[in-house]
């Protein structure tokens, strides 16, 4: 090959090495620029997607004082609305009625103490299982009073849908699953299901008795029904 032959070939070499960098910068290029529209894209939908809880948070917690006061079917979604601080229509994006926002309150709130109760009882020490369960449901109970009495309403009323019925039995049963676990500990198996039920209707009455207990603050009635909550402890543990 001649001198002037190699040269064309290293001018070749050198262009078609230049053209395969363009070429690949652009493609860079493009998939930085759509990596960045798509980052944008999901950012966006995460703030969308906050910005739907938040709503629906403030609909449900407003909904929670509301039903504190009276049943569900008495309230109005008007109500609710002014409650919010938003128009009627608003909560009607996300919710068909005031039946509907009454179970989701109920499946959230239920899911949480549940989720205490099951903590409570699978860690810490065994003997003191009950009487962490009793004081985990008075705590529940006593930050989250609105619900308690709008529980206590639907109690007292049992003026639910099937529908809802469906959906709430099953979250209520857990609760009861829960408590069941808590009475196995200490060795009591038999009729265990009943005395779980004992428990939790022993807890809801203590605290429909002293939660608004008139001359005592918030911090001393807490104490007192964890006192009178340690009955179920010493009965079981005889």
């Amino acid at each position: 090959m001649e001198k002037n032959d190699v040269h064309d070939v290293k001018q070749i070499s050198f262009f078609s090495c230049f053209f395969i960098l363009l070429r690949h910068h652009d493609f860079l290029f493009k998939t930085n620029s759509s990596d960045n529209r798509m980052s944008e894209k999901t950012t966006l939908q995460t703030l969308k997607f906050r910005e739907r809880e938040a709503r629906v948070n403030l609909i449900m917690d407003a909904a929670e004082r509301v039903f504190a006061t009276k049943s569900f079917d008495k309230a109005s979604i008007r109500e609710i609305a002014k409650e919010a601080g938003m128009a009627p229509s608003s909560i009607y994006r996300y919710f068909p009625n005031q039946e509907a926002l009454f179970t989701e309150i109920v499946l959230k709130n239920q899911v949480e103490l549940n989720k205490k109760l099951d903590d409570v009882i699978t860690t810490g020490n065994p003997g003191n299982r009950i009487k962490n369960a009793v004081n985990t449901f008075i705590d529940f109970i006593s930050q989250n009073d609105s619900y308690f009495r709008m529980m206590t309403i639907i109690m007292s009323q049992g003026n639910l849908s099937s529908d809802s019925s469906k959906k709430i039995i099953p979250i209520m049963n857990q609760t009861l699953d829960v408590l069941e676990k808590t009475v196995a500990s200490v060795h009591i198996h038999e009729d265990s299901r009943t005395v779980a039920r004992f428990i939790f209707a022993f807890l809801t009455g203590l605290v429909v008795a002293f939660n608004k207990l008139p001359g005592y603050n918030q911090k001393r009635i807490n104490t007192l029904m964890k006192e009178i909550g340690t009955v179920p402890d010493i009965l079981l543990n005889r």
